[in-house]
């Protein structure tokens, strides 16, 4: 990426950072939160105290395309809120272009959400992608995905997701 500044990556929890912290300890990594609520407030106040050129959101995700694969790296295109009454909902789309498949994901706050035309889903896309389209600020979606939406929690492969955003990190910045 051929930016003057280093983009911030923003992770919803420490157990999703660890692995890329310890990978890459010359990346910034920062915490938002889970949710659109925290994320919006984490990335809120790091736009506004800090004026970043790029923010990358990174984490894992559940899969609604059976044709992704648990440890398959997306980058999100379009963001969609997904849980919104139709009338209410909106999608917001990264500024950023990365060399990875490009899905269209849902953000959701409860699980069983149609996947309307998504790929993938997540927490806190929607909220970053419009803070830093509302603020100028250039964004993209790195996710891995751990799960397909229909599991349950303990068929989740989080250590495997997070290996493949380690790596793709790695290859990417």
């Amino acid at each position: 990426m051929a930016n003057s500044q280093q983009p911030i990556f923003i992770f919803a929890t420490e157990a999703e950072a660890a692995p890329v912290r310890a990978a890459r300890g010359d990346l910034d990594i920062r915490i938002c939160g889970v949710g659109v609520v925290e994320a919006a407030m984490a990335v809120a106040k790091i736009i506004e105290e800090e004026h970043p050129e790029a923010i990358i959101l990174c984490g894992i995700a559940g899969a609604y395309d059976s044709t992704l694969n648990v440890g398959d790296v997306v980058a999100v295109e379009v963001e969609q809120t997904a849980t919104l009454p139709k009338l209410y909902q909106k999608s917001y789309s990264a500024t950023l272009s990365l060399p990875l498949m490009a899905v269209v994901s849902n953000t959701v706050m409860a699980v069983g959400a149609e996947a309307c035309g998504a790929q993938v889903e997540n927490m806190e896309g929607a909220a970053v992608f419009a803070l830093c389209a509302d603020r100028g600020v250039k964004c993209a979606q790195i996710r891995a995905i751990s799960n397909y939406t229909t599991d349950s929690r303990e068929l989740w492969d989080i250590p495997a997701a997070l290996e493949a955003l380690v790596n793709s990190i790695n290859g990417l910045f």
